[in-house]
């Protein structure tokens, strides 16, 4: 059985990921940790003088519980035939650790989260909320556009820079992504022409195995060579590894804002290497 992640902060973002991770997941059986974080010292004394006769646990929770309550409900009612189950989770912590927590007790297989990033601000493609998750927390994480329409995903694309090294792990990784979910996966590999032999040499002996379409590109940056890629396959999801350091820092700048968008028009699965 999956363990999934959600997080929400009710907002139409979060509803929108969770719908997706719905659809995503229905041929598993999966139960659903359902994650509220109040921010730390987002209570004011009006929520403790409210009820004076709870404690300030109880009074701080009380909203978001219902709220959390209401929406699984509903969740059970829309997805009743899928062998899904529910909890819920509310923390008052900061942001990371109470998602670094419930991923180590509930032994969480999948995060999924909206893009919080705010589509009126250039500089911004993720929100603060997301980068410190794929930055601070090694656990797969679905990152869900906003507005983004579920489709079937039959087709994903794994980029990897000259700094991100195909791994074991990450084949292994990759392994579990085609038994689980069956679909097609792409490999994207973008080097310098001196490297490029060795590396993709390396990369097709780990991938020798796996039905995987390969690609070598040479000396072209690695997300104008995804946003080319995007508009010749039929790809529903796209990946990367987080340590490939140079995109999450590219990730806080305006400059290559239109190439990274291009990408972020479909869900981000982010892997980790251990």
């Amino acid at each position: 059985m999956k363990k999934i992640l959600l997080l929400t902060d009710f907002s139409e973002n979060a509803n929108n990921a969770i719908t997706y991770a719905m659809r995503f997941f229905e041929s598993q059986s999966c139960t659903f940790y359902v994650m509220y974080v109040h921010k730390v010292g987002g209570y004011v004394s009006d929520d403790l003088l409210m009820s004076p006769t709870h404690s300030i646990h109880d009074s701080i929770t009380e909203k978001p519980t219902k709220k959390l309550n209401t929406l699984i409900e509903k969740l059970k009612k829309d997805h009743y035939k899928q062998d899904y189950h529910f909890e819920i989770i509310i923390d008052y912590d900061v942001f990371t650790d109470a998602i670094n927590q419930a991923v180590s007790k509930f032994s969480i297989d999948f995060i999924v989260m909206g893009s919080n990033g705010a589509s009126n601000v250039k500089e911004v493609i993720f929100g603060s909320n997301t980068i410190n998750v794929i930055e601070k927390v090694k656990c797969k994480t679905i990152v869900v556009p906003n507005n983004y329409k579920f489709l079937p995903v039959t087709e994903c694309l794994v980029s990897l820079n000259k700094n991100c090294k195909l791994t074991s792990s990450i084949r292994d990784i990759i392994i579990d992504l085609l038994e689980d979910f069956n679909f097609k996966m792409h490999v994207l590999r973008v080097t310098s022409e001196k490297e490029s032999v060795q590396i993709a040499l390396e990369d097709r002996e780990r991938l020798s195995l796996l039905k995987v379409n390969y690609s070598n590109i040479e000396d072209v940056p690695v997300d104008y060579a995804v946003s080319c890629y995007l508009q010749t396959h039929p790809i529903n999801m796209t990946a990367f590894i987080a340590q490939d350091k140079s995109l999450l820092q590219r990730l806080f700048s305006h400059s290559s804002r239109k190439v990274l968008s291009s990408r972020m028009k479909l869900p981000l699965l982010v892997l980790h290497s251990p």
